[in-house]
Order: structure tokens, then sequence, then C-alpha cells
């Protein structure tokens, strides 16, 4: 059964992001209002209970990231105040803190940082940074208990030149998948209005492997489905000429390559068309959005042709009916005539 529910975050400005962590149990908001929310989920009342609010950062806090839980209680923020933030969970009394939440800062970067996201767990605690100055930067702790020193371990030069902060890349999303070796990363931005896939070909070293498409107006995010076992990766951008777009990505060594799968276009009103690609379609249930490829498309078409064709059937029995019914009456005048005849022949 699916329910709403509506949450009193008391942000005193626009939210921009809200993250849940591995289990669903935690939520973390941000907004321009420079501050943090943390929520953890009650089960007896059903309800979401501030665990903590606190002032992040100097600037809007843009976006959050969870770690994987193996790392302990680890999250990550990152401002238009050009920094990252690694916030870690302690008892406040035994670390004689005042706030349950203790954060490290992760070398200033020279530009605002528009997107964060941790790898996955099985690629040891890794986080990526995408910032206005056309770069994606990783950084890894030296040591992962304490997390007080992080190192940078890599650099993607997505824009080269780009320094503004309204250029550069705004957003990037992990492979997900522990068996699509090397790892693998998808970053889009508005600079260059591009999505482009890049693969870890030596430690620390990451080279492009295609670009998955490019487009007249910006990518504002993206997102790499978990596998579910498929041969091929699906790929989600969203840009701000309304597309929502799916691409299969295949990642073979000797022949990487990418295909449209799915785009819908959003109207204002969240009303929702379907006009790049003649297989998709989306559908809105009880208020929420979902979204299927063509094979669902494929098999309800069957289905209402299967129906289709049950209907012609009955038509054609009910006309069979009927003419039985009329040769039937037929066969009754007939033999009213035949025994008049009979009568008056008598």
């Amino acid at each position: 059964m699916e329910q709403e529910m509506c949450i009193p975050v008391n942000h005193d400005d626009f939210i921009h992001d809200v993250a849940y962590n591995f289990y669903g149990t935690r939520l973390a908001t941000c907004g321009s209002d420079k501050c943090i929310k943390i929520w953890d989920w009650n089960k007896q009342t059903g309800q979401w209970i501030l665990n903590e609010s606190f002032t992040a950062h100097d600037s809007s806090v843009i976006r959050l990231s969870w770690a994987h839980p193996e790392f302990g209680q680890v999250l990550a923020s990152c401002s238009l105040d050009r920094t990252l933030k690694i916030w870690m969970e302690v008892d406040p009394i035994a670390k004689n803190e005042s706030s349950r939440w203790t954060s490290t800062i992760v070398r200033p970067h020279s530009a605002a940082v528009h997107c964060i996201a941790f790898a996955p767990e099985y690629t040891n605690l890794t986080i990526a940074t995408a910032c206005s100055d056309g770069k994606v930067t990783f950084y890894s702790p030296n040591d992962p208990v304490k997390l007080d020193n992080w190192m940078t371990m890599g650099i993607i030069e997505f824009a080269p030149g780009v320094s503004t902060d309204s250029d550069g890349p705004l957003c990037l999303s992990w492979c997900k998948s522990r068996f699509a070796a090397p790892h693998m990363i998808a970053i889009g931005g508005s600079k260059e209005n591009c999505i482009r896939v890049y693969k870890e070909k030596q430690p620390n070293t990451y080279v492009e492997v295609l670009e998955l498409d490019r487009y007249d107006s910006a990518v504002l995010d993206v997102d790499w489905a978990p596998s579910m076992g498929r041969s091929y990766h699906l790929i989600a951008t969203a840009c701000s000429d309304g597309h929502i777009r799916i691409y299969k990505f295949w990642s073979h060594p000797s022949m990487a390559k990418a295909a449209l799968s799915d785009s819908i276009f959003i109207r204002e009103g969240d009303q929702l068309d379907y006009s790049d690609s003649g297989d998709a379609a989306a559908t809105k249930v009880n208020g929420l959005r979902h979204l299927s490829t063509g094979e669902d498309d494929e098999d309800e078409d069957d289905e209402e042709e299967d129906d289709e064709d049950d209907d012609d059937e009955d038509d054609e029995d009910s006309d069979v009916d009927e003419d039985s019914d009329v040769s039937d009456e037929d066969d009754e005048d007939d033999s009213d005539d035949g025994n008049r005849s009979n009568a008056g022949s008598s």
C-alpha cells in the first residue's frame, strides 16, 4: 500500500537535496539556509524524528551523499562556499562535543562544488566531487577510521579551462555493479552539454570510454541504475529541455556502445509525454511516476490484441446465433404455410 507523508523539515530557505542512507532508516536534508538536518525513522510511531540540525557551510548546501554503513555513519556535503565536508556521528558525551556530528574539511576547492557521490563499497572509501572549474576529483582517507586526512587520488579534466561557477560538470554517478570491471563513472555538465562515461584504466587514472550523448541544453542530473543481472547498463539523464532520457550502455572492452532506449518529455503540471522514442511509456499511478520499457508495452499491446481477437470471435459467434435464429424463424414460417395449404386442399 502506497502512502504519502509530509515531513515538516522547517528549512528557512530552498531545499536542494534529500538523501536516504543505505537502509532507508535515516534521512538527510539540506538547503540554502546553510543547514543540514538528520532524521531517524521511528518504527513504533511511524514518523520521522529529528536527530540533529546544524549549520554546515558558509553558503547554500547543494548535495549530500551517505557512505556505505560498513564505514560507519558517514555523510558528505558540498556547498557553493567551495568546500567538501565529511560528517561523522559520534557520542557527544564520550567525545566532549556539543553535537553528535563532527566534520572534516576535505581540501578547499578553487570553485563551487556542484555534486558529490561516494563510490560503491567494494571500491573502498572513495568520494568523487564535480566542481565548476571543470574538474572531477577523487579523494580517499589515509585512515578509514578517523577520516581526518583525505588525499587526492585522481582527477578527470571534464571541461578544461572552465572557471566560472555556472559552468563545468554538474552531476555524476558511479556504476554500481561490482562485476563491471574496471570501475566506471558517468559525468554530465552544462558547459559541454554532454554525458561521458569514464573507466579506471590504471589505479587512480581514468580515461574516457565514450560520449553517451550531446544536447542543445544543460545536463541537470545523471543516474546509473543497478545492473540487476542485465547484459547491459542503464543510465538516465535529465536536461533543462524537459526531457528524461534512458540509455542502454554496453561496456565490452572491444566495442563500447550506447543506444537511446526511452525518452520522456515532462510538461508543466507533471504531465508526461512520449516524444523521442516510440517504445517509451510512462504512466502515473497514485501520484507516482512509473516508467516502463518497450518490452512491457509490447506485452500490453499483445494483451490488447488478444482482447480484440476475443471480441471479434464473440461478435462472430453472435452473428452465427442471429443467423441460426433467422433460419429457425424461416423454417417455422414454411411449416405454417405448408399446414395452411394442406388444410385448404382437404
